[in-house]
């Protein structure tokens, strides 16, 4: 696995912003090895993050909710990325981790299932609901605090939360042992 990161972005043409194109900037002004690509359907979400040589995968997606406002699956033009299609991808996950700013991704149902499920280590997501422009300063900090710091995926996270408003709940899970 390479070190750096894969970002994935599958959002609508009518979206205010790309969170994806923004981080890639960001990746080459601090000289961190990255690929974007823009998928458009949850099979090629789902392909791209299993076809993945990063370490490190950054999904920039909308988060679809249900009636209660519960999440119900990372959202794309074509289709809803649920558990059951998730699924799909059960042990495939190659990458450390995985970063999610759909919201409410980050709740403890899904992220448990990332990790226990997919076979990443740490899974990071938020339990509100960022802009594109809050998900982007947050990922900025944290992957500086991981690549340029130096620091363990749990340190950076702890690092972050620990010093800035963490008004969206962004949320770490790591894998369990078995």
């Amino acid at each position: 696995m390479r070190r750096g990161v894969e970002i994935i972005e599958c959002l609508d043409k009518d979206d205010p912003g790309s969170e994806g194109r923004c981080l890639k900037h960001i990746f080459n002004l601090m000289e961190i090895e990255s690929n974007y690509s823009h998928v458009g359907s949850i099979d090629e979400l789902l392909r791209a993050i299993t076809e993945s040589k990063f370490q490190y995968i950054h999904i920039s997606a909308h988060g679809a909710t249900d009636s209660e406002d519960q999440f119900r699956g990372w959202w794309t033009p074509k289709g809803i990325g649920s558990r059951a299609n998730v699924a799909q991808i059960h042990g495939k996950v190659k990458a450390t981790a995985i970063i999610s700013t759909a919201c409410k991704s980050g709740s403890m149902s899904f992220g448990r299932y990332v990790v226990d499920e997919l076979g990443c280590k740490y899974f990071i997501g938020p339990t509100g609901c960022p802009k594109f422009y809050n998900a982007s300063l947050f990922a900025h900090i944290f992957y500086h605090k991981l690549f340029k710091i130096k620091r363990r995926i749990p340190d950076a996270f702890k690092s972050y939360a620990k010093i800035y408003t963490n008004p969206h709940g962004f949320k770490l899970y790591v894998q369990r042992k078995p």
